[in-house]
């Protein structure tokens, strides 16, 4: 007999709330049900310090005080035979679990440290002797990974609003380039204007290396968003409390701009 399946990784964000893992659930049980022998799905959490919890009772994923306590940065749903001892016939030993079915899919949140560029990603395996029924599932999950929502992101034009007040000073600077010394007449005006310059560039490179190379550690993506979600129990509330400030630190940003913008004309009309 032929296995078919797939293994597919989607680079995402996403926000995993109480409702959508049950829908999960859901598809996975209804999986494990067409089975050729007993099977189950079993879930797998793993936390932040790199322990994990293993139960096939989705209550426990959802309301477990031990799990609500800690800091999830993985999540396995994996519908799999029920694990059956290994077994001897006629000399042979036989595997107690076939290996040719099996639906598995993984949520991740790929960080470990501050910088860290890691992706957030779901991981989806399917493997079957029906090639219809393994199609059937694989387009399911897949339709329901795709409609997880993802977390709000800050405006990347936010970052690229900054190259306004770095044209007018280095414009500035231009045309003062003979007479720097009469233009900025103390120290202060000289490292003011240069502070406001370098801070001005890094905002913009901050805009590019995002927009073309897709840099987006962990300190920015809980800084401006978009960050992945376990959300559900104190998940639920602690993602709810990060994107409240998430909300003022673009409004923060965007008080920061429009004083560089009024400081970079002051430079201009001296």
């Amino acid at each position: 007999m032929i296995t078919t399946g797939v293994e597919e990784t989607y680079f995402k964000t996403f926000i995993l709330t109480e409702d959508g893992l049950r829908g999960f659930h859901k598809t996975m049980e209804n999986a494990a049900r067409y089975f050729p022998a007993p099977a189950e799905v079993v879930y797998t959490i793993v936390t932040s310090n790199y322990r994990y919890f293993e139960t096939t009772r989705l209550e426990e994923v959802l309301h477990d005080l031990e799990v609500q306590n800690r800091n999830i940065i993985q999540l396995i749903v994996d519908a799999d035979f029920v694990k059956q001892p290994d077994r001897v016939e006629d000399g042979i030993v036989l595997k107690g679990t076939r290996e040719n079915w099996n639906v598995l899919v993984t949520f991740t949140m790929g960080y470990r440290g501050l910088w860290d560029t890691r992706h957030d990603r779901i991981s989806l395996r399917v493997q079957s002797e029906d090639r219809q029924w393994a199609a059937d599932i694989i387009d399911r999950l897949e339709d329901q990974i795709y409609s997880l929502p993802a977390g709000n992101r800050s405006p990347n034009l936010i970052f690229w609003l900054f190259g306004l007040p770095l044209f007018v000073l280095v414009k500035s600077y231009l045309t003062h380039i003979g007479d720097l010394k009469a233009w900025l007449t103390t120290p202060f005006e000289q490292y003011s204007f240069y502070a406001y310059a370098v801070l001005s560039a890094l905002t913009v490179m901050i805009g590019a290396a995002n927009r073309f190379f897709n840099f987006n550690p962990f300190a920015f993506r809980r800084l401006f968003g978009p960050e992945s979600a376990f959300a559900w129990g104190q998940g639920k509330f602690d993602f709810e409390v990060r994107e409240r400030l998430r909300h003022y630190t673009l409004i923060l940003l965007g008080i920061t701009f429009i004083v560089f913008l009024f400081v970079s004309l002051n430079f201009s009309i001296q």
